[in-house]
């Protein structure tokens, strides 16, 4: 029986008690039932701050779950000013209909954001799009920053590191136990996420802990080969803070817990020089666990734990878009003249952070070096703003090798199919991270446009259905929501204008090239990462696993 839209004020009971949620329609006035701010753990307050998350307790009567919560706690990335909640560890639920002849595919998000930023709720990441389809879209709020990544080596005080990562596991566990209430299929969940959202599903396929907990995986322009975590980071953290002590974890832990939150959102103690050497990375990220716990998510590198990864079991789709770096560009070249300067006298800063990490500082200058010529035609030290978009070319395919590496990999070990797409759809006014970054005149599809074609955004504009960028959506939900229900993302919408192939280890590397119109083609820079390849072997460093 499909769903007729009656009931205006469903109630849902669950695991832990009930939820009403409310009747919805989307920017194009299709009806969906949304169910926000479900809790899925205890909230992460007083003892249990930083630490592992607990199970939710189950509470009486039925709780009202019509209104977004408040995202976690953070630095906002456009305003700089302290956003959000501690309080924050919630589900968002979005269900085209909650009756149906068989349960829905069900579609979990992780949001990106550094690992310190972002909002999964529909204030930011409308779901309006994905309810065009037969689907059920979930995404989950996890602690960012020091609240969510903080960690220390002393097992007494009980923080081994990943609480944000952990956040998600438990969010998967109580998604598996309950979606099946919400008309979606609990052996049909496909976690998907973009950036550093993405690195933490690619990080998902290789932890024991999720094992189980969804079926196939959607990785969208991030991937999480290395970890890279600067020492110290807590003590330098205190100590930035105005901690005059010894580095004792414990005391240094009982400064930090006791300072203001907001100065712990805020502060990053590093000189431009150590955050250019650190690739931009946040202070707080996931890292391999200091000691084994019964919940580790990470207790060694990912690289390590490809080949024998749970994940090769399961279908992936992934991609990126066309000028990934223009976003890196940007900040290297047009934001600040400084970071221009530094790179003319530490080319190295330019490398993969594989490669820089995985050699010696002189051949890392070299490599480096060979890069800069490479792509920018001169020597490092020549190096002006006149180059951005050389550099931005340079930043793209770096992008693009960390993807071209996993599926080497997946190529070698996994036992299902690895479908590659490229989203190239360079819009005047619809590539919305373009149109802040660099304003209404420029062109290009950067980091994050194509979320904009997947979600509606705080910007988002409602498009005649005449142009093409509608017509873009339709096409890209339609395959990312096919590939959810069916593990294979031609569908009725697509197959007639392209017939998608999942990746072969024949050369040259094939994709879905996506932009007004749908090609099969040769990947265009595969050729270019070529190149790399030699950079790995000169730095000494084993390429795949």
């Amino acid at each position: 029986m499909e769903s007729d839209y009656t009931d205006t004020s469903p109630v849902v009971r669950t695991t832990h008690g009930q939820v009403r949620g409310a009747l919805l329609t989307t920017l194009y006035d299709e009806p969906y039932y949304s169910f926000d701010g479900i809790p899925y753990a205890q909230p992460p307050l007083g003892e249990l701050r930083f630490r592992e998350p607990q199970d939710v307790k189950p509470w009486q009567g039925i709780r009202d779950c019509t209104e977004p919560k408040d995202k976690c706690f953070q630095l906002g990335s456009i305003t700089q000013e302290i956003e959000g909640c501690e309080d924050c560890l919630y589900l968002n639920i979005s269900a085209k209909t909650l009756s149906s002849e068989k349960p829905l595919p069900v579609m979990v998000y992780v949001h990106g954001g550094v690992f310190r930023t972002g909002d999964p709720t529909r204030r930011s990441l409308g779901p309006d799009y994905l309810m065009r389809e037969q689907v059920i879209y979930i995404s989950i709020g996890y602690r960012l920053g020091v609240f969510g990544f903080l960690s220390f080596a002393d097992p007494a005080l009980n923080i081994p590191g990943n609480a944000g990562l952990k956040d998600v596991v438990l969010a998967l566990k109580w998604i598996k136990a309950n979606v099946g209430s919400f008309n979606g299929d609990a052996n049909n969940i496909t976690l998907f996420g973009h950036s550093s959202g993405s690195r933490m599903v690619h990080l998902m396929t290789m932890s024991p802990q999720a094992e189980g907990l969804f079926n196939k995986a959607i990785l969208m322009a991030g991937q999480q080969h290395e970890i890279y975590n600067e020492p110290d980071v807590e003590y330098r953290l205190a100590k930035h803070l105005g901690y005059k002590g010894e580095k004792n974890d414990i005391d240094v832990f009982n400064f930090i817990n006791a300072a203001d939150p907001g100065l712990l959102a805020r502060s990053d103690y590093r000189s431009l020089y150590e955050r250019l050497h650190s690739s931009s990375l946040p202070l707080f990220m996931p890292r391999v666990e200091y000691y084994a716990t019964p919940t580790a998510v990470l207790l060694a590198e990912p690289r390590a734990l490809q080949s024998s990864a749970w994940g090769n079991r399961l279908p992936l789709m992934l991609g990126s878009t066309s000028n990934e770096g223009l976003t890196f560009a940007l900040f290297y070249v047009k934001k600040d003249p400084e970071v221009l300067s530094l790179c003319r006298d530490h080319p190295e800063f330019m490398l993969p952070d594989t490669i820089r990490h995985g050699c010696t500082p002189d051949m890392a200058r070299h490599l480096g070096q060979m890069l800069v010529k490479k792509f920018c035609g001169v020597h490092n030290t020549y190096l002006t703003k006149w180059h951005y978009q050389s550099i931005a070319d340079l930043f793209t395919q770096n992008m693009l090798h960390y993807e071209h590496r996993l599926l080497k990999t997946r190529l070698k070990y996994s036992q299902a199919d690895n479908y590659l797409y490229r989203f190239n759809f360079d819009s005047p006014d619809f590539n919305f991270y373009r149109v802040r970054y660099l304003g209404k005149d420029s062109r290009g599809v950067l980091h994050a446009d194509e979320l904009g074609y997947i979600f509606k955004l705080p910007a988002t504009f409602k498009l005649e259905k005449s142009r093409p960028e509608y017509t873009a959506i339709c096409r890209f939900v339609s395959m990312l929501t096919e590939f959810a229900r069916s593990s294979n993302p031609n569908g009725p919408l697509t197959k007639s204008l392209v017939d998608w192939q999942p990746v072969t280890k024949e050369e040259p590397t094939m994709c879905l090239n996506i932009n007004e119109e749908l090609k099969f083609i040769e990947h265009p820079e595969y050729w270019r990462l070529k190149f790399y390849e030699q950079l790995y072997l000169s730095a000494g460093v084993e390429h795949i696993e």
